[in-house]
């Protein structure tokens, strides 16, 4: 029974050792992040962003449409496939010209 008490009692130990420094630091930031995710602070106490209903009229409207998908540049359209082209016909060509050796020195043609 000494024994137990005493793996207990280093057992505590450690956990309470683990538990100041920098991962007692830690813990309290990811205990405040997980508030501030599930509780988000509100400017003002308001509680939405929704205008009042008696707001002025703006006087040239916004359109709330998405914003255009940009085109990509000139270097990824064009460069890309071609290097990816070039790439391929230089693998397929050594591929060839490998077979072309190998096959070239297999026979021989005795006269």
């Amino acid at each position: 029974m000494g024994e137990a008490g005493t793996i207990e009692s280093m057992a505590g130990a450690v956990l309470t050792r683990a538990l100041t420094g920098p991962v007692a630091w830690l813990l309290v930031g990811l205990v405040v992040c997980a508030g501030l995710v599930a509780f988000p602070l509100t400017a003002g106490g308001q509680e939405s962003e929704t205008p009042a209903a008696d707001a002025p009229v703006p006087a040239i409207p916004v359109p709330d449409d998405p914003p255009a998908a940009p085109e990509p540049e000139w270097s990824y359209r064009f460069l890309v496939p071609a290097t990816l082209l070039l790439g391929t016909a230089a693998v397929v060509g050594a591929i060839i010209m490998y077979f072309v050796r190998v096959t070239k020195n297999r026979y021989r043609v005795i006269r």
